[in-house]
């Protein structure tokens, strides 16, 4: 017996088959482009399906198809398309990264308020978001047209069964849901310009969604009438697929942008709008914030300076702490984030001399997202969620330095896993916690989520990047006065 997770992301669908005992038998993947054009960044409803169909097909291939008994998604949050009366698709599905309403977005904060807006959404403004997206879109005459909102999850549950329905993990990526009372809310979307009978269905993550229809099963080779349970957004996802699913564990996405998610059993509000929802385990929380540019300024810095490879320049820059212990990088290359929230701010190397090398700059950039890291577990327990242990996925985990480093800086151990498509696994395993192969997540997690490598603090370079933080933080608190337009002292 299989069931199948899969995972729709921004570029790439991949699907992975797994066994009743939570073993990965195959995996699938098929990709489709983005469609750019300044702040518009769109891409095509119908290749979610499409890729969906491929990846499927080529990770059940030489499996017998009745031995498929479940299907789950994993989605990438806040892509959102029209539909008509009939379903069918009114223009391209708008990207979570797509910044078009900006003036919508301060509209919006202007008539609710920025403290409204996020204690009830979990998140900052953000033109990205609905809640600013649909009252720019609205204003285009082809939408005139549109009967409801879809995202990612509705597109795919309605492929897979008819039945467009959303779950809490999603719904609070579009900003007009409450998180707490697990509803849209009538000020946000009001706001939108949307009635809620344009909006989907809210279910539990994990319920019964539908059986898999006729149409759906015929194009990817399944039979028809297989169950299909309501997935997650990706990150949430991811962290039941790495086994993050107990208070005071983190799931660290470490991409081209890292992403935190801490678990807790509060919503985590914070003066730095980290972003809190209601976690798949019942009783838990999650909070995300985002490291903006983190991955991406080293691939940046060896794209344009370092042609030797990744290997090398770990070799290398492993030989290089105390010959940059005064040179610090800051990592605002497309202004910050969280915790600044200033987009004009600018990325910056200190303490640079004639003495230092490209592998020199190389671990100065390793060093600065690393205290990025550090920085953002300090916030998080202020505010009432310490993290005991990080489990590392992306790109970053390749690297056997960087994770030591982020172990020693943060004080925190830090667990690479063997399983690198976390996000098709946590899918999966909602697809299994629902036909009953596991109890709940925690037994998903116990049988699936594996580590392969442990990384400890160690005591004499966590001395070392103790007293180096120190002088770190205090020039990110003048940077900080200097973007928000203060006068340096």
């Amino acid at each position: 017996m299989y069931v199948i997770g899969l995972d729709i992301g921004t570029t790439c669908t991949k699907a992975l088959l797994a066994d009743e005992n939570g073993r990965v038998a195959a995996v699938g993947s098929s990709g489709y482009p983005l469609i750019s054009e300044g702040s518009h960044i769109e891409q095509r409803a119908e290749d979610w399906i499409d890729a969906s169909v491929a990846a499927v097909r080529e990770a059940a291939r030489g499996i017998h198809a009745r031995e498929v008994a479940g299907i789950s998604l994993s989605t990438q949050g806040g892509s959102t398309v029209a539909v008509d009366r009939d379903g069918n698709f009114i223009g391209n599905a708008v990207t979570w990264m797509d910044s078009r309403a900006r003036k919508e977005a301060a509209e919006i904060e202007e008539e609710l308020g920025e403290s409204y807006i996020y204690h009830t959404s979990g998140w900052k403004i953000n033109p990205a978001l609905d809640a600013a997206k649909l009252r720019c879109l609205k204003k285009e005459e082809r939408y005139k047209k549109a009967d409801k909102w879809l995202s990612t999850l509705e597109v795919m549950n309605h492929f897979l069964t008819g039945e467009a329905v959303i779950d809490p993990t999603n719904a609070a990526m579009r900003q007009l849901y409450d998180i707490e009372r697990n509803c849209w809310d009538e000020k946000l979307t009001q706001a939108a310009g949307v009635g809620m009978e344009e909006l989907p269905e809210i279910r539990p993550t994990g319920a019964f969604v539908g059986k898999l229809r006729r149409e759906a099963a015929e194009r990817m080779g399944l039979p028809e009438g297989i169950p299909v349970f309501n997935g997650a957004h990706d990150q949430y996802c991811a962290s039941i697929g790495a086994g993050v699913v107990k208070e005071g564990e983190m799931l660290l996405s470490a991409g081209t942008t890292w992403v935190l998610m801490g678990i807790g059993t509060k919503p985590l509000f914070t003066k730095s709008f980290i972003a809190p929802g209601k976690h798949p385990v019942e009783g838990l929380y999650g909070a995300i914030a985002s490291l903006v540019c983190s991955g991406a300024s080293l691939q940046w810095f060896k794209n344009e300076f370092l042609p030797e490879s990744f290997d090398r320049m770990n070799e290398e820059a492993a030989l290089r702490r105390d010959k940059v212990k005064d040179l610090f990088f800051y990592p605002y290359l497309s202004g910050a984030n969280y915790p600044i929230w200033n987009l004009d701010a600018k990325g910056a190397f200190t303490g640079l001399t004639l003495a230092h090398d490209r592998f020199d700059l190389a671990r100065a950039i390793m060093e600065g997202v690393a205290f990025g890291v550090r920085r953002g577990l300090a916030d998080f327990k202020e505010n009432g969620c310490e993290i005991r242990q990080i489990v590392i996925m992306g790109g970053a985990s390749k690297s056997p330095l960087w994770c030591q480093m982020i172990a020693s800086v943060t004080g925190t151990p830090i667990f690479k896993l063997e399983q690198s498509d976390v996000c098709a696994a946590g899918a999966a395993m909602i697809a299994a916690c629902g036909l009953g192969l596991f109890a709940d997540f925690n037994e998903g997690a116990e049988k699936m989520a594996r580590i392969a490598e442990a990384y400890w603090p160690d005591e004499e370079e966590r001395a070392f990047y103790g007293e180096k933080y120190g002088r770190y933080e205090k020039m990110w608190g003048l940077m900080q006065e200097y973007y928000n337009g203060m006068e340096i002292r």
